[in-house]
């Protein structure tokens, strides 16, 4: 495994959100560093400052009464209208997201998201891919690499409608150590969530957006237009001069 320099090392844990780390003491024969000067430890409350706590704030009653909100009639509904009805929090969090990544011999990925949760496409998708790559690359292009994005990540508790999280770990994935020492020249970006969750987190990937897997599969229209908008964006243009790195 290739080894990462600092400068890469520390870029890593900046994408991932992780902060430079400092020593706490000095090790026996390690090579000087600053000590970072901790907080001092809060102190303990001992319980007799913590009965005179107790007896300083309200009673029970007292904070039933401050808190009660005021007594309202459900609103009516307008004539025509449907009844009212409460939003679920719940409904609110980000669905998991699993992604196939595909990294070519010419430096472009193809991220395609997979609604199965499983790794790997149908038979059906890799040949319309590998149509796609024929006629985007007509000497002949190969797969270098294939790799399986899934989130949340096992273990990693997350906070619901938590994007942010999201996006910065698919940025990380995309441009991790999996792909180190590879000069990426492009993404394909399959599916209208993958572009927007690319879009916001400020990819610095050159990014071209392209239907879904399904869509170009059931909809001739969307072939057809995908190839127009290909040519128009500079996607074809930019896809064949890219030269083959791996």
């Amino acid at each position: 495994m290739q080894q990462l320099s600092a400068q890469q090392r520390y870029a890593t844990l900046e994408v991932m959100g992780t902060r430079l780390w400092v020593p706490r003491v000095s090790l026996v024969g390690a090579a000087a560093s600053q000590t970072c000067d901790w907080p001092t430890p809060e102190k303990k409350t001992s319980a007799r400052e913590r009965l005179l706590q107790q007896q300083a704030l309200p009673t029970k009653q007292e904070q039933t009464a401050a808190i009660q909100p005021p007594v309202q009639a459900a609103p009516i509904p307008l004539a025509g209208q449907p009844p009212l009805t409460e939003v679920n929090p719940v409904s609110q969090a980000i669905q998991p997201l699993y992604a196939d990544i595909w990294l070519l011999a010419n430096g472009w990925q193809l991220v395609m998201e997979n609604l199965t949760g499983q790794p790997g496409l149908q038979e059906v998708e890799i040949k319309l891919l590998q149509n796609l790559l024929v006629a985007l690359y007509p000497g002949g292009l190969g797969i270098s690499g294939q790799q399986f994005f899934s989130w949340p990540l096992p273990g990693v508790p997350i906070e619901a409608g938590n994007e942010g999280e999201l996006n910065m770990t698919l940025q990380a994935f995309l441009t991790g150590a999996r792909f180190q020492g590879v000069q990426l020249a492009g993404c394909l970006v399959f599916g209208e969530r993958l572009q927007d969750l690319m879009s916001k987190a400020g990819s610095a990937l050159r990014i071209f957006p392209a239907p879904a897997l399904v869509e170009l599969q059931q909809n001739s229209a969307a072939k057809q237009a995908f190839w127009q908008q290909a040519g128009s964006s500079g996607l074809r243009a930019a896809f064949a001069s890219s030269p083959l790195v791996l």
